[in-house]
């Protein structure tokens, strides 16, 4: 089972098909193909930040071994370790493109493959963008023993040295 994170864009006037033609569905997980083939996956997903950073990276350790005189295998670890990152965050990379563009992260479904996510997330979606929750309408946590008021010598959860 595989987790997806849910992504929809609304706009004011929308019918439920125009909104569902807005919804993005991002799978968590490591990228293979990104970790042999990254600078194309980034193309792929229009990362364009993520590209330039990825070409920075590679001017500098190109720069750094003919300057710097580092050796090559220092170089190739590094960029190994690059691809690594980028394979393990790419889908957190796709989210926050997603919500620079006016995406809100609308769910979390855990499903086998696409289909059955879709499947999932649209069975109880009702067409509606959930609201923004305001900060005062998160429930008050209260707890359910009494809390000492200001006792002197309490240590930790134990009264007394």
């Amino acid at each position: 089972m595989a987790s997806w994170t849910v992504l929809t864009r609304s706009v004011p006037g929308d019918t439920a098909e125009q909104a569902a033609g807005r919804t993005v569905f991002v799978r968590e997980k490591f990228s293979w193909v990104t970790l042999f083939f990254a600078p194309i996956v980034l193309l792929r997903f229009r990362l364009w930040l993520v590209f330039a950073a990825y070409v920075a990276v590679m001017v500098v350790m190109g720069l750094a071994e003919v300057w710097a005189g580092i050796a090559d295998g220092v170089g190739n670890a590094v960029m190994i370790g690059f691809h690594v990152l980028l394979a393990l965050e790419l889908p957190r990379l796709r989210q926050r493109k997603l919500e620079r563009l006016g995406y809100e992260e609308a769910a979390v479904v855990v499903a086998a493959d696409r289909d059955e996510a879709e499947h999932r997330f649209f069975a109880e979606w009702d067409g509606l963008f959930p609201a923004p929750r305001a900060a005062s309408a998160l429930p008050a946590i209260r707890p359910s023993f009494p809390v000492p008021g200001g006792t002197p010598g309490v240590i930790g959860a134990f009264p007394g040295a």
